[in-house]
């Protein structure tokens, strides 16, 4: 060994150390180092898109996990808070029970997954003791951070409609697939409702998941879609700001509400655009943090991280790869279902499943007036069905593929052609209605059990046949539920608006003030449809009276 040699191994070996030291007091993030840039952005206020230039960053690869949270309270006593919202049961989260922490709740499940019920706070805290114990600039990122990282990270052609890996977003993602939809209804007793929607694949996870299992983004980072959804920076002001030059996260004073963006495990791909308004005291098990480091406008290389915690992690994702491995995939949705109704029988045919052998199909046929189902034929080897008993009410048919102890997600719907004439006046309820190929039909407890069905009109509007019998003037009143913001919603005549009716106040079933509507005699069809950014309308009847 020479003199020159020397200084060399002594500076490794007290690098080593003193990181090791370290170690047992904090872990960095395994960051991407993120290039500066530029992407459109959509204007709120009018959707038009806009140029935004970015400044160079990083970004952990992973949401930040309940390991390294650990190493800050253990440093510092810190008192996170006791009273989250996490279990989930046939109401999801309506359980009414609120006392999560951060390291007792539904979704401990390892070191290595997600921290959550820490709330803003806690995150702002933790990064800022981070940034004390390193010397660098964490923060939580920017919305114009995220949106950056997922328009130039090579993901399009897995979350935008027409990709070409649209339906292979699970190698990607954790989110609401076929296994979760399975397994979450088996277990915990929590149905995907119609108004969820359910990606054709399997990710094989049931709730939230370690990080780091999916594939990453041309930049290396992990699970910026689904898992957990990701709070930002940025203050939600009235959902309308553009954004900063450079990203930085857009601040107010009074900032009472902060923008998550991402999905969760347990909802489908989001509109990357959409800004879901978080309040800063609400504290919840799906939400979850990403930090960036501030490079103060310069690029810097990656860092890798912490060793213990990169060891750790690696350790854990094999593990849970291996479970995996051990679970068989489900037979692909079946598809382009069609019906045709000549009034004494149904005829439904759908495509032929392909990709897996020996497997059969079963009908399911839903009467929307009673929110009743029933199979009504199993074990069908071909693909087509002929129900020569259609019932009298309106009825929705889907068919499901099996394939083993395994169920495909339910085709698509299509609805016999029965139609209803109101003669007025008359209360019209709203599940009985003429057409709605989107529109749900679902029971609530807030109702009374007589009257407890409503209808869900989600991105569509439904349609009522009316009978007339004397022009002139009428009162219509709807029933419908407002859950707490602005609701407003349209009624049509043949296809003109006739009336616009909005809601406000307390959450909760509303029964607004009447209305004067002018009606010509004769037949005519009744729409109602929401109207505005709200895209969703539960309804449970309307009067429809002569003055």
């Amino acid at each position: 060994m020479n003199n020159k040699t020397l200084p060399i191994i002594m500076a490794i070996w007290c690098s080593q150390v003193f990181a090791g030291s370290k170690s047992a007091v904090f872990f960095e993030p395994p960051t991407a180092s993120i290039p500066a840039g530029s992407f459109m952005a959509k204007d709120h206020t009018n959707n038009e898109r806009y140029k935004v230039s970015m400044m160079p960053f990083q970004m952990a690869k992973y949401e930040l996990t309940v390991a390294e949270f650990r190493k800050f309270v253990k440093d510092t006593g810190y008192q996170a808070p006791t009273t989250c919202n996490h279990k989930i049961g046939p109401r999801w989260f309506g359980t009414g029970e609120k006392d999560g922490a951060w390291n007792n709740n539904f979704f401990n499940l390892s070191e290595y997954h997600p921290v959550v019920c820490i709330g803003i706070k806690g995150a702002e805290d933790y990064a800022a003791w981070l940034s004390k114990k390193t010397g660098k600039r964490y923060q939580l990122m920017s919305e114009a951070q995220w949106l950056y990282v997922m328009r130039t990270g090579g993901y399009d052609e897995y979350v935008s409609e027409q990709g070409k890996k649209r339906h292979q977003v699970c190698e990607i993602a954790n989110l609401a697939d076929r296994h979760a939809k399975a397994m979450t209804e088996k277990i915990y007793q929590a149905p995907y409702t119609p108004v969820y929607q359910i990606e054709d694949c399997t990710d094989r996870e049931i709730l939230s998941a370690t990080v780091g299992l999916y594939k990453a983004d041309k930049y290396g980072v992990h699970d910026l879609l689904g898992n957990i959804q990701e709070v930002v920076a940025d203050c939600y002001v009235d959902g309308k700001q553009r954004f900063v030059q450079g990203g930085a996260a857009v601040s107010t004073e009074n900032c009472t509400s902060r923008i998550a963006k991402g999905s969760s495990w347990h909802w489908e791909v989001p509109d990357l655009d959409k800004r879901v308004e978080m309040p800063v005291d609400f504290l919840a098990a799906i939400e979850g943090f990403r930090l960036v480091i501030d490079t103060q406008g310069k690029e810097k290389p990656a860092q890798l991280g912490s060793a213990e915690f990169v060891k750790g992690l690696s350790k854990a994702q094999q593990q849970v790869k291996i479970v995996h491995a051990q679970i068989a995939d489900y037979p692909h949705q079946v598809k382009a279902l069609t019906i045709k109704d000549n009034g004494t029988e149904v005829v439904l045919n759908w495509q032929e499943n392909t990709a897996n052998l020996g497997v059969t199909y079963s009908v399911v046929r839903r009467d929307l007036v009673t929110n009743s189902e029933q199979v009504i034929a199993k074990w069908i080897s071909t693909n087509q069905f002929v129900d020569q008993n259609p019932i009298k009410n309106k009825a929705r048919y889907q068919v499901v593929a099996h394939y083993g102890e395994r169920d495909s997600l339910a085709s698509n719907t299509v609805d016999s052609n029965v139609q209803y004439v109101h003669v007025l006046p008359t209360r019209i309820q709203g599940e009985v209605f003429s057409y709605g190929e989107k529109v749900t039909v679902h029971s609530s407890v807030f109702e009374p059990k007589q009257d407890s069905i409503y209808v869900n009109v989600h991105n569509t509007k439904a349609d009522y046949r009316i009978s007339v019998s004397k022009a002139g003037k009428y009162t219509l009143q709807p029933r419908v539920f407002h859950d707490g913001s602005t609701l407003s919603f349209g009624l049509y005549l043949n296809d003109q608006l006739l009336k616009e009716i909005s809601t406000s106040g307390e959450s909760g079933w509303q029964t607004p003030n009447k209305v004067v509507v002018t009606l010509p005699k004769g037949q005519n069809t009744l729409s109602i449809q929401p109207i505005g950014e709200r895209t969703q309308l539960s309804l449970n009847w309307i009067d429809l009276k002569k003055l």
